[in-house]
């Protein structure tokens, strides 16, 4: 609470006035001492408006010009957020900081404000001075950045004096919880009115073909009472001497069916770059552009336990229920233990400081001095986690011996450290990731949960229908048996199966090159190279082991992904095993 400058005044205030009575100076010892009276009444005026006025602040956010408690945003649209600082009573503070809190999910765009120079770094924090009943309103425009949960928790307010002797930080709740949904993309491809292949299915494939009142001759049949006059085929029943009825070819809906790998090892990284977020963003995009032709659409979300399934369906409902299906399957569950890092400590440290910030206050959360450690950098650490400790005891209700427990047990510290941040809004998964990721994936629970659900599916099937996997492979570019059996089954009734694997823009098929490749570079980024490479590799060994089983494979970060699945459920309208006669 108090600064270096005010520790400053205070230590040579007492030397002055120790000095000025030992050497018989009464004016330096008067003038020390009122130095000193003066700070201590700037402490008494600091203090009564800290713990007496502080408390009648409140605050009121609207999210998009609604103050509700929960609501629905998009990813990747504009978000305008006010925040108002109302007084209850009459407060006064010369100098006031108030940050709003920005959670993980919620990307802040400095070039959208007005009004804000380079140099500010924050565009959701304001600096003001209240006096009387006045209140305090700033706007900052954001995006959320990836489809899940986003919750804001309220204020960060600091408070100063005018000579910046003291400083004091309290947090202003206000939460506000809103689910977010991923934005789906339009796809250029429209199923066609028309018939357009001409040529006979091979062998043992029929097209799908139903009454309806399309442009393609299916049959002819007697006339029924009831039947349009338009429909009766005048040369026909001529011919015959009787009447006979048209019946024309309608085209019948394909159904899709998506399977959305939604294990932990989707859910890692920041949120926008997970590989759930560029599954789930495409997920929505095919069940747009498939309803839109009125193809009806089912959801399967697999994790490494168990899956849940979806029943096809059509219509604007239907499609945001699969939304608000993704959207849920999209927030961290609780990821597997971690070791613990330094890392990890000093982000609990920096959210708690932001959250929590009167739990840390050396009046209530006094640690005894020690002079062990004897580094001071290592005996600070060990403050700095002995006070932690007591603040996740509190706010988790622990027994009364956890804070030893914690302090001494790495495992434990870790645990509960990560269990803070996911309750703060933050995925913490970094200790544990290496390069690939491999501690994540559980590939055996995810294969069998996966393979289970497709069987299912193929076997309660009809017709032609198409079955999307949007399923991370890209570490794993050999399917097991069973999924292979699954997949088998699947073609041999003759549905189209295509999979879709997420990747980074850069590590695509094709896009290594050569030239990129430079020896004088450090190390972390030749390692960054050697991983970029090693992944395009993995990639392509997707492609062909799945190109021999008869399924394309695309990525998620390609544009045409969306395009080759409509591409695919035109083929298994029309009954083809090939693209080859169509226009």
């Amino acid at each position: 609470m108090i600064t270096n400058r005010a520790q400053w005044l205070v230590l040579l205030g007492v030397a002055g006035s120790v000095a000025g009575t030992l050497t018989n100076k009464g004016l330096l010892a008067h003038s020390s001492l009122a130095v000193l009276a003066w700070i201590f009444l700037e402490w008494l005026l600091f203090r009564w408006r800290v713990e007496l006025q502080l408390r009648h602040l409140r605050c009121v956010r609207a999210v998009n010009g609604l103050a509700n408690e929960s609501g629905t945003l998009w990813t990747d649209r504009r978000v305008s957020v006010s925040v108002e600082i109302i007084s209850e009573r009459r407060v006064r503070f010369p100098f006031i900081r108030f940050r709003d809190w920005q959670p993980e999910n919620l990307k802040i765009d400095p070039a959208d404000q007005l009004g804000l120079t380079e140099d500010n770094d924050w565009p959701n924090e304001i600096d003001a001075s209240i006096s009387g009943e006045a209140s305090v309103e700033f706007t900052y425009t954001a995006r959320a950045i990836g489809a899940g949960q986003l919750e804001f928790r309220g204020v960060s307010v600091c408070v100063f004096d005018l000579q910046g002797l003291f400083i004091a930080r309290r947090f202003i709740k206000a939460r506000q919880k809103f689910r977010v949904l991923p934005t789906s993309d339009a796809v250029d491809a429209a199923a066609p009115t028309v018939k357009r292949v001409n040529t006979l299915p091979p062998p043992g494939i029929h097209r799908l073909q139903r009454a309806g009142m399309g442009s393609e001759l299916l049959e002819l049949r007697e006339y029924v009472p009831g039947d349009p006059p338009k429909a009766i085929a005048w040369k026909v029943s001529a011919r015959r001497d009787q009447l006979m009825t048209r019946e024309y070819e309608s085209e019948v809906p394909v159904r899709t069916t998506m399977f959305v790998d939604c294990s932990f090892g989707t859910k890692h990284g920041e949120f926008g770059k997970r590989p759930l977020d560029q599954i789930v963003r495409l997920a929505g995009s095919i069940a747009r552009s498939a309803m839109s032709v009125r193809d009806p659409v089912g959801l399967v979300t697999c994790n490494d336990a168990n899956a849940q399934h979806m029943a096809s369906g059509t219509g604007d409902r239907h499609f945001f229920q699969i939304l608000d299906r993704l959207s849920k399957k999209s927030i961290s569950t609780s990821p597997p233990p971690v070791r613990f890092t330094q890392e990890l400590m000093d982000e609990a440290w920096r959210v708690c400081e932001e959250l929590h910030p009167e739990l840390l206050v050396p009046k209530i959360n006094q640690i005894p001095f020690t002079w062990f450690p004897v580094r001071r950098s290592k005996r600070l650490e060990r403050f700095r986690r002995t006070r932690l400790a007591a603040v996740l005891t509190e706010l988790y209700s622990l027994p009364a011996d956890q804070p030893q427990h914690l302090i001494f047990d790495n495992v434990r510290m870790a645990e509960a450290c990560q269990r803070f941040l996911i309750d703060a809004g933050y995925d913490w998964t970094w200790p544990v990731v290496d390069c690939r990721g491999n501690e994540l994936h559980d590939w055996h629970g995810k294969f069998e949960v996966l393979s289970e659900a497709l069987t299912r599916v193929v076997a309660r099937s009809h017709d032609h229908e198409l079955f999307v996997l949007l399923v991370d492979l890209l570490d794993h570019p050999d399917p097991p048996g069973r999924l292979t059996n699954a997949i088998r089954l699947a073609r041999a009734r003759h549905h189209r199966v295509v999979a879709i694997c997420p990747c980074p823009d850069d590590c695509r098929p094709g896009s290594l090159n050569t030239s990129d490749f430079d020896r004088k570079r450090d190390l972390t980024r030749l390692l960054s190279q050697a991983e970029r490479t090693r992944r395009i590799s993995s990639a392509e060994k997707l492609q062909r082991s799945l190109r021999r089983l008869g399924v394309p494979v695309a990525f998620a970060s390609d544009g045409r992904a969306a395009q080759l699945v409509l591409a695919e459920a035109e083929l298994a309208r029309n009954g083809r095993t090939s693209r080859v006669g169509s226009r």
